[in-house]
């Protein structure tokens, strides 16, 4: 079985540290009845601690040197079919329906910390999401996201589902070891009910919510007179008591549903 070294350019950092990964497997609750969807796999120590609970594991590599390491660790495993390796790009992989519906899988992940924002943002918004992700994020972003202090990422998470703040893993136990501390972070109770009772449009949400964070500077009814007229803005800021110096990053998911409610 031929060894290789993490890769710089996949953003690679091999993690060692089994009682974080037991703490990953039970903050993700998985049991013999569990299906799991692993990004990056690497050298397979997550994995190997997966299969041992007994789950069907499905994972997703896109490093070419990855795949025979893989193969040839776990061919038991891959004959009996209790785990299935995929050799493609996580952002460009789509789960199907037949295998991944809806809330049947869970996603377990230490995944490269450069796509962090996309992955999360492309498993939260599918039809067919999981029930629950636990993933190894950099601990800033994974604080930023649980913070009472918004941005688009930590609400763009939070009208999808319930994240929180798992523990902080030094970066002592990663090879090689990077330069900042990571954390494990789970996001639960995944669903598209934000969106609805009221109905409101996801894809306007995103467009006003993105407006908002357009010019940080600015307060938040400056922002928004691009995409809202300022009489519908004045209206809501009066029936909600908005002080008019208030800005997108105080504001809760709540709060921005009201507005892109109000706003059509």
């Amino acid at each position: 079985m031929e060894n290789f070294t993490a890769k710089k350019s996949l953003g690679q950092n091999f993690l060692h540290a089994p009682n974080v990964i037991s703490a990953m497997i039970h903050a993700g609750e998985v049991s013999d009845k569990s299906i799991v969807l692993e990004i990056g796999p690497g050298k397979g120590a997550l994995t190997e601690a997966l299969l041992r609970t007994g789950a069907k594991v499905i994972a997703v590599e896109k490093d070419d040197r990855a795949i025979p390491f893989l193969q040839d660790k776990f061919s038991n495993e891959i004959k009996s079919g209790q785990l299935e390796l995929i050799h493609q790009d996580i952002l460009d992989f789509h789960p199907d329906i037949e295998r991944f519906s809806k809330d049947n899988y869970t996603i377990i992940a230490n995944i490269p910390y450069y796509i962090s924002g996309e992955f999360l943002r492309k498993f939260l918004e599918i039809d067919n999401s999981p029930n629950k992700i636990v993933v190894m994020l950099q601990k800033e972003l994974a604080k930023r996201i649980v913070d009472d202090k918004q941005s688009i990422l930590s609400i763009s998470v939070k009208v999808y589902g319930n994240p929180k703040y798992l523990v902080t893993v030094s970066r002592k136990f990663f090879r090689p070891m990077p330069n900042v501390d990571s954390a494990v972070l789970i996001i639960d109770k995944i669903s598209k009910n934000f969106f609805k009772n009221p109905e409101i449009d996801e894809k306007l949400f995103f467009e006003i919510l993105k407006t908002g964070f357009a010019h940080k500077r600015k307060i938040l009814i400056k922002n928004l007179e691009s995409k809202i007229s300022r009489i519908k803005l004045d209206k809501i800021w009066e029936s909600e008591n908005l002080p008019k110096d208030i800005r997108a990053e105080n504001l809760s998911p709540e709060m921005w549903k009201k507005i892109v409610g109000n706003s059509v």
